[in-house]
């Protein structure tokens, strides 16, 4: 009875899974070309989750997107293993509440678009301030509630500011991306020591700026060990260059663990 009890607790105890955040701001080209190297990374490794932003202009554009837009974000949405979400930029709140509703409004409207799959799960803020004033925490708050209350499938809220955030901004975000920065100015343990504590689980690193042939498992691993919930490594500092050994190498290091 007592060996049942302990087998019964350890499948209650949840698994961390670090998933892939991954800003996709180049333009998909022809049938999804220039996204051939994140697709069929996708492909080959159902196993690791990954939530994709998705940037037709600085934001949705207009309604609908292009049809090359179309077909490269339908193909996104046909995997199991993929999320996509929308890019707005708030300018560090500088961006006014009416811009912000009319384009996560864009967004929304994709789930109606007739001929294809190309509805986002939810928003991505850009450019999102991390000082700690009512004024900051009121605009975040009304637009995630914005978000929570449109029809993108799950109502998924990522903020960025880049840099550690206070904790107020944890209660209006699933996923906070707390770094993001070159690689070389990454310092593992003591960057994410001077992260928010108690929000590793709802915290991103993004790293740009790393050579194609570097090993990211060691670095994976520690984020793993330390509960942070998403992580990407880019090679450029825009996430207009997807590198498919630099890919593989973050792939293999997430589905390990």
């Amino acid at each position: 009875m007592q060996l049942i009890f302990i087998i019964s607790l350890i499948f209650a105890i949840p698994c961390h899974s670090l998933f892939i955040l991954l800003p996709l701001d180049l333009y998909p080209d022809t049938s999804a070309s220039a996204w051939s190297n994140v697709t069929a990374a996708i492909a080959a490794n159902e196993n690791v989750q990954w939530q994709i932003i998705v940037n037709p202009n600085s934001g949705p554009g207009t309604y609908p997107p292009d049809a090359n837009y179309i077909a490269a974000i339908s193909k996104l949405n046909s995997y199991p293993n993929v999320v996509t979400v929308g890019y707005v930029a708030t300018g560090y709140t500088q961006v006014s509440y009416d811009s912000l509703t009319a384009q996560i409004d864009v967004y929304a409207q994709w789930a109606s678009y007739p001929n294809a799959d190309i509805a986002v799960a939810g928003i991505f803020f850009d450019e999102v301030s991390n000082t700690p004033t009512e004024e900051v925490y009121t605009y975040y708050q009304r637009a995630s509630d914005y978000v929570n209350g449109k029809n993108l499938a799950d109502g998924r809220v990522i903020f960025n500011p880049g840099a550690p955030a206070p904790s107020q901004l944890f209660n209006y975000a699933d996923t906070i991306v707390q770094y993001e920065n070159a690689l070389s100015s990454y310092n593992g343990e003591a960057t994410i020591d001077s992260f928010q504590p108690g929000f590793n689980n709802q915290t991103c690193v993004m790293i740009h700026s790393t050579a194609e042939d570097v090993d990211v498992s060691p670095l994976v691993r520690n984020m793993v060990e330390r509960g942070i919930q998403s992580v990407y490594f880019g090679v450029d500092c825009c996430y207009q260059v997807f590198s498919s050994e630099l890919l593989g190498s973050l792939v293999s290091a997430v589905s390990a663990g």
